[in-house]
C-alpha cells in the first residue's frame, strides 16, 4: 500500500508540474501536494494553497487527473464555483466536461 501511494504521488506531481508552469501568469503556486483518502471527492484546495488528491485518483486516465489538478489550481486563483472560475477552468483545458463525465463514470 505504501509503495501505492509513493507511486501515485510522484505521477501526480509530474502531471501537475507543467500545470502549475501555466499557473503562474496568474501569480499562484500551490505549497504543496498531498495525498489523503477521500471518500467523496477527488481533489480538495486549501485556503493556504495546499493541494490535495485523492489516491485512487491514480486509477484514471491522464487527461481524468489533468482535469482534477486543473480544477483545483484554478481553486487558487478563484476560491469558489463562480463563472469566472468555470472560465477560467474552461480556459486552460477546454474539455473539462468531457473528462470530469468519463471520471464519474470510471470510478463513482
Amino acid at each position: 500500500m505504501k509503495w501505492y501511494r509513493e507511486e501515485a504521488k510522484r505521477k501526480f506531481i509530474e502531471i501537475a508540474e507543467p500545470w502549475i508552469e501555466k499557473f503562474k501568469k496568474y501569480k499562484v503556486k500551490p505549497s504543496g501536494i498531498y495525498l489523503q483518502a477521500m471518500p467523496t471527492r477527488w481533489g480538495s484546495c486549501t485556503p493556504k494553497g495546499k493541494i490535495i488528491l485523492n489516491p485512487e485518483l491514480i486509477r484514471a486516465p491522464k487527461r481524468c487527473i489533468d482535469y482534477v489538478v486543473v480544477h483545483e489550481l484554478c481553486h487558487l486563483v478563484h476560491h469558489d464555483h463562480t463563472q469566472k472560475f468555470f472560465d477560467l477552468q474552461k480556459k486552460m483545458l477546454p474539455d473539462w466536461v468531457k473528462w470530469k463525465v468519463k471520471l464519474e463514470k470510471l470510478l463513482a
